[in-house]
């Protein structure tokens, strides 16, 4: 569940920043508060507090939050692909090495702040600050990786709306099936999603939603201990269910996982407001404890969420709740909390394309064609959903293609340049990143492709 202050800070321009494609900043000097060595913990200098500065406590909440969404509750399905007990080896494993990439974020964010003299600055400036300091056969394509870097948080968070329409459809057709008789199709409630869903895209200022979203976040919380609770009420023997699964079926339970770490977006744009940022990257600070808490939450949802459900686990865990008014309800409130959250997802690619509608329509045209925009988006990831209709299939896509690249893919790449800038590239920290980015690159394809057949499957079948 994203943070609505900490969405819009991340996805901000800089003044110092060239705007042009075939504008480089060649040379890079070092504001003089700050001494270049080879010690990176030695670019982590204090902030000036302001009034939006996060505590280390704060930080860890927001952190926490933000990679806690839908992708939690399809994690025992993912645990059915994979098994349960090489489901528990890889998401470790995998959380694991989305955590040393993040922090090969931070650490280069830092040393670029550092050359080019900012104190602030997100992912995508980031990819381009060390494009900008490495080889001269690549420093001039600054402007277009990191445009690459957008297009895919594009991407990735229209996705991640498209993946809450079938969800908030899902649960409403199965609620609504089994305790009512109104019965109506997924695609019906898409279609009626729409009306609110129109209306509270209308808001363009995150201070209005801010106080929704924190409510939200707090009944999120709660339906999702109702739902361990469940699970841990009812398990099954161990050995009633496969230990390992097929290695066919690994991408999906790779792209599921990395979907499940949505909040990727979001660590620069919380790191950007901690006042001391040194306690974000230490060994015990807030990116390494908020991720361990993550890791566990989600090995305990995927592990026990199988072993409680097994087999009939289906797309997401509510959809196999009991059917008693309480369990039921618990639907309502996960469709609530998706239902304020697809703002705040939106509001990321909806500012970049409002920025753009500033600079390039004139004044008197530019509220019309802003909210032309924002319904036209709202429309789209609602046709996207109506076409993928398959929650589990549209969650491991969007995992395995956006989540992929942008919490595995880009990260060695940056470090690579980053040290290449400090001349600190060594045999080790090649095999290192070249282990990284194969290992992304494998399950960028490989769930990628796999996920595609899966869903060229449902509309041949």
């Amino acid at each position: 569940m994203a943070n609505p202050s900490a969405t819009r800070d991340g996805y901000q321009e800089f003044d110092n920043e060239p705007e042009l494609p075939g504008e480089v900043q060649v040379e890079n000097q070092p504001i003089p508060r700050r001494n270049t060595v080879s010690e990176d913990t030695s670019l982590f200098q204090d902030r000036q507090p302001t009034e939006n500065s996060l505590s280390p406590e704060q930080a860890f909440i927001h952190m926490v939050k933000a990679m806690l969404g839908t992708g939690l509750l399809s994690l025992p399905l993912a645990f059915k692909h994979s098994g349960l007990f090489l489901g528990l080896i890889l998401t470790v494993l995998i959380c694991l090495i989305c955590l040393y990439c993040m922090r090969q974020v931070v650490f280069a964010a830092h040393f670029v702040c550092n050359r080019n003299g900012r104190d602030l600055i997100d992912y995508a400036n980031i990819m381009r600050g060390a494009v900008e300091m490495g080889p001269p056969w690549i420093m001039r394509k600054g402007y277009f990786f990191k445009q690459l870097v957008n297009v895919n948080m594009f991407i990735s968070q229209l996705g991640f709306c498209c993946v809450y329409f079938v969800f908030m459809a899902d649960n409403l057709e199965d609620f609504f099936n089994n305790n009512t008789s109104i019965h109506l199709s997924k695609a019906v409630w898409m279609l009626l999603l729409l009306i609110p869903m129109l209306s509270i895209c209308s808001i363009r200022r995150l201070s209005i939603l801010a106080p929704f979203a924190m409510a939200a976040n707090v009944v999120y919380v709660a339906a999702v201990a109702v739902v361990l609770f469940f699970f841990l009420s009812d398990l099954r023997p161990i050995d009633s269910l496969p230990w390992f699964g097929k290695a066919t079926d690994l991408p999906l339970f790779f792209g599921t996982v990395m979907f499940a770490f949505e909040g990727v977006a979001v660590i620069m744009p919380i790191e950007n407001r901690m006042q001391s940022p040194h306690s974000f990257i230490a060994w015990n600070g807030v990116l390494n404890s908020s991720c361990l808490v993550v890791l566990a939450i989600f090995s305990v949802t995927g592990f026990y969420g199988y072993l409680s459900l097994g087999n009939d686990v289906k797309d997401t865990a509510t959809l196999n709740l009991p059917m008693t008014p309480f369990y039921q309800t618990i639907k309502l409130m996960f469709v609530a909390c998706i239902m304020i959250s697809y703002p705040l997802q939106f509001y990321v690619p909806m500012e970049r394309i409002e920025k753009w509608i500033t600079r390039k329509i004139s004044a008197d045209k530019q509220t019309f064609y802003i909210y032309f925009a924002r319904y036209t988006g709202v429309l789209l990831t609602c046709a996207i959903a109506e076409l993928i209709p398959h929650l589990a299939l549209f969650i491991s896509l969007i995992g395995a293609f956006s989540g992929a690249s942008m919490a595995l893919l880009f990260p060695p790449l940056i470090e690579l340049l980053t040290s290449y800038a400090k001349n600190e590239l060594t045999s080790g920290l090649w095999a290192k990143n070249i282990l990284l980015l194969g290992f992304a690159i494998i399950g960028f394809t490989t769930g990628t492709y796999s996920a595609l057949v899966e869903i060229a499957k449902t509309f041949s079948g």
